[in-house]
């Protein structure tokens, strides 16, 4: 079994194993700055965008651009399970997922998380603001990535695509002034499977009302461009021990089955 396919692993966990898995192939560009390869247009080719109310396929014919909300999406495509159903549209545009989460109620604030109204877990899109004080059109530039681990002191490591051409790690505080909010995957595990009964456990949490959404509904004017600038260059302090990080998983993995 796929691990981004076990179902003893919440639809958050599972995303960032398969997101895991593509920066241990190596999924990057095909040259610098070329925003495409033949694996990040896979990312693309799932793409829809909600024009005048209505799912309408933009990705089939995209084929170079900024990717990291691309990655977020394909990482919940092939991780979603028989029995579950995307909890955002697969989007090109960051913003398009924040407003799908707001819309659905489960956008937390940056707020909120550091308030510890929300408690941030493995697995939650995590938001960036990728805007531009002196450019005023760039108000909506936006990055994406999972939350890979949860540290002590508000700290934690984000795993993005489109992160300086590639799958990367990198590593946040929630005083991070450009933090801007996360996603609130559903947290639940399947722990005991029986003939036509599944046990879950689900934890709950209460957290205030998420801020007002943010209209996407006609983006650019109706028009299929996607929005350039989310990009993950100069994110936060890169880790360089990212693919190193992993592969020590692994072999910790291989030595306790031994």
């Amino acid at each position: 079994m796929k691990k981004w396919q076990d179902p003893a692993l919440s639809l958050g966990e599972r995303c960032v194993e398969f997101a895991k898995s593509e920066m241990s192939a190596g999924v990057a560009e095909d040259k610098p700055n070329s925003f495409t390869s033949p694996r990040i247009r896979e990312y693309f080719k799932i793409c829809t965008r909600l024009v005048n109310g209505k799912e309408t396929p933009i990705g089939l014919t995209f084929t170079a651009g900024n990717w990291c909300a691309a990655g977020v999406s394909f990482s919940l495509h092939e991780s979603l399970l028989s029995n579950e159903k995307p909890v955002h549209g697969y989007r090109l545009g960051v913003i398009e997922v924040m407003s799908d989460m707001q819309r659905q109620g489960t956008y937390r604030t940056i707020a909120q998380a550091r308030q510890g109204q929300y408690k941030i877990k493995v697995g939650d899109p995590v938001f960036f603001d990728r805007s531009n004080p002196n450019n005023p059109a760039s108000s909506w530039w936006r990055h994406i990535g999972f939350v890979y681990s949860v540290g002590a002191g508000g700290k934690f490591v984000c795993i993005s695509g489109n992160n300086g051409g590639k799958w990367r790690l990198s590593n946040h505080d929630l005083k991070q002034v450009s933090l801007l909010g996360f996603g609130d995957y559903p947290n639940v595990k399947v722990v005991e499977v029986v003939p036509e009964v599944v046990v879950t456990t689900t934890e709950v949490v209460t957290t205030p009302p998420p801020e007002p959404v943010v209209d996407v509904s006609n983006l650019d004017d109706h028009s299929l461009t996607p929005p350039p600038h989310d990009t993950g260059k100069g994110l936060g302090k890169s880790n360089p021990l990212g693919f190193l990080t992993v592969i020590l998983e692994l072999l910790s993995k291989l030595l306790k089955w031994k």
